[in-house]
């Protein structure tokens, strides 16, 4: 049988920390490897994983291309040979890819091994977007949560309560937990009807207070127990936030979960940051816990994500659905902390 030319490619990629994204163009050979499936992808994300990536200082020990984008959906093209009888041509899917030193799904096709990373069917009922926007964050956001044993009488703050990861932090918290309070911060008006509107009991805004002041104003919605049992940060830790951690969270059994790492550190999303490392490490010893979450591509997580969409329990926020030609939009957005919910990246045909 005469070898096909293969599949041709174009996909978002940068070289080195702080370099602009540029578009990359490859071909894939046929037939793929035996234990790999092709998928032509169709929609994919920018969060800031992306933006915590394109900064790290990390990459500069990997050189060649890196790929952004870390969700996706699409469709099935081409099956390896050990994956015929799990796997069918034409089959909608979505998943988790993250290779932050690789590829990523901001890309005409994506390669990948479904026995290795969280792929799975797309549920009739869940729209190409929303499937797009759903597995990262919310696996962040379970992620996150289970480092504490909750139960009705936790309190649980997310800072950040309308950032995409806020959001569905928020709603497993009521809605999968049963905590009775959860706080949120976020901007007044919109963010915090939206925040409200997915579970949250109290929000604070952080625009009408000083930064020094945010954390008293937290801790007066906590209720009785003047803490938090974990507070979830999506936006950033500050040496102010540092400074009062064991106002906000008990020393003994409190957890101070951040997905971002320091706010102005350029590698404050890596546990492997010396800044992050540092407070790991101190929150070990002397509480409370603190932790950088890593991502992880979970099937069994996202199975409990659909799961709780298709009894009406979680809902999908989709910010915006930008053409992938205008991804600048969507990091500039992403910089500025102005999206609610997930910024979506329409893929079109290549």
């Amino acid at each position: 049988m005469p070898r096909s030319r293969g599949v041709a490619t174009r996909s978002l990629t940068f070289t080195y920390p702080g370099s602009h994204p540029h578009w990359t163009y490859e071909t894939i050979p046929l037939p793929i490897p035996k234990n790999l499936i092709l998928i032509q992808v169709t929609a994919s994300t920018l969060s800031s994983c992306d933006i915590a990536i394109l900064n790290t200082q990390m990459l500069w020990a990997k050189p060649g291309e890196k790929g952004l984008g870390r969700d996706f959906a699409g469709v099935v093209t081409y099956v390896g040979s050990n994956n015929e009888i799990k796997w069918r041509v034409g089959e909608e899917v979505c998943g988790i890819y993250y290779h932050p030193y690789g590829a990523g799904t901001l890309a005409s096709h994506l390669l990948l091994d479904p026995n290795r990373d969280g792929v799975f069917r797309k549920p009739e009922i869940l729209p190409t977007f929303e499937a797009a926007a759903f597995p990262l964050s919310f696996s962040l956001a379970y992620q996150c949560l289970k480092n504490v044993k909750l139960t009705p009488s936790s309190t649980v703050c997310v800072f950040g309560g309308t950032t995409s990861i806020g959001l569905f932090a928020i709603q497993l918290a009521k809605k999968h937990f049963k905590v009775e309070r959860v706080v949120a911060t976020c901007s007044a008006g919109e963010s915090d009807t939206l925040a409200r509107y997915m579970g949250a009991d109290d929000v604070v805004d952080y625009t009408r207070v000083e930064e020094r002041d945010l954390i008293d104003a937290v801790l007066a919605t906590a209720g009785e127990t003047m803490h938090f049992d974990i507070v979830v940060d999506t936006v950033g830790t500050t040496p102010i936030i540092m400074e009062r951690l064991k106002d906000l969270t008990p020393p003994k059994t409190g957890w101070y979960v951040t997905t971002v790492g320091d706010k102005d550190h350029p590698e404050g999303a890596s546990f492997l940051s010396s800044s992050s490392f540092g407070k790991t490490l101190v929150g070990a010893i002397r509480g409370p816990r603190y932790k950088v979450e890593g991502v992880a591509s979970n099937l069994d997580t996202l199975k409990l994500g659909m799961e709780l969409y298709e009894e009406g329990l979680l809902k999908i926020v989709v910010d915006s659905v930008i053409s992938w030609d205008k991804y600048q939009e969507a990091l500039d957005k992403l910089q500025t902390g102005g999206a609610h919910g997930k910024i979506v990246i329409k893929v079109d045909e290549f």
